[in-house]
């Protein structure tokens, strides 16, 4: 979404722009239906601030754990 977002504002043929601001649209639509699916079957709290940071700790901790 980023890179289709600045290669929108640097293209310089407007067919070109067409092109990215539809994939923009496209990936956009992805990313919502992705987390429209996780957040219906509970794999990602986005309204729960305390499950999310918990599980954020859970994860640096064992990312500490981890040897290199």
């Amino acid at each position: 979404v980023r890179n289709l977002s600045v290669a929108i504002t640097e293209t310089a043929t407007p067919a070109l722009r067409r092109t990215f601001t539809n994939q923009l649209m496209g990936a956009i639509h992805g990313h919502e239906r992705v987390f429209i699916y996780m957040h219906k079957h509970g794999y990602y709290p986005s309204y729960d601030l305390g499950l999310l940071l918990g599980h954020d700790i859970e994860i640096a901790r064992k990312a500490l754990k981890m040897r290199f």
